[in-house]
């Protein structure tokens, strides 16, 4: 087996989110009803999650500050055309895609958690307007944690980046001899 070495990325903050986020939505998409006090109030646990994410995405350790993983399009033509080219870069945090679709996985949250609390409360609430932008949010974030779990899946196999483990224990295997790249 070949020796890896394991480089601290994503600090407790970081993790916690992300798995507090998994099982807030897997309640709130798969088995909580909508509408109903439960789904309510895991959707306001998750809008307080992201709050604090977004707040810790400035002041928050290196690899969960936005300025270090904020893709540049040049970066994310680079990544492509190099992936492409079967000379795949490892990155210490997120590659340009990988931070493309935090984006994303971000902006769903985001839109559904403020789509859920206007459907309650202000001059839509109770809306069939609300309603469906709620629901279009919730289903365009389902859509993109399925395309997330897919895409951990191939990178791991891709580069034996052992990512699942990186979100649980903080760090990441990098095999010896790899060049390891900081920014998007």
């Amino acid at each position: 087996m070949q020796s890896c070495n394991e480089i601290k990325v994503w600090d407790w903050v970081v993790r916690g989110f992300h798995w507090a986020t998994v099982l807030l939505c897997v309640l709130n998409l798969f088995i909580l009803e909508e509408g109903e006090r439960n789904h309510r109030y895991a959707g306001y646990a998750l809008a307080g999650l992201l709050v604090l994410r977004i707040l810790w995405g400035f002041i928050g350790s290196y690899h969960a500050r936005f300025a270090q993983w904020l893709p540049t399009p040049a970066g994310v033509i680079a990544y492509l055309k190099s992936t492409l080219q079967g000379r795949h870069p490892y990155y210490a945090g997120h590659n340009p895609l990988g931070s493309l679709m935090v984006l994303l996985l971000l902006t769903c949250l985001a839109g559904t958690a403020a789509s859920g609390i206007m459907t309650e409360y202000g001059p839509l609430a109770g809306s069939h307007l609300m309603e469906e932008v709620h629901e279009f949010f919730a289903k365009a974030l389902q859509i993109a944690i399925f395309v997330h779990v897919l895409a951990v899946i191939a990178l791991d196999r891709l580069v034996r980046g052992d990512l699942v483990r990186g979100m649980i224990t903080g760090k990441k295997r990098v095999p010896a001899g790899t060049r390891v790249v900081d920014r998007p």
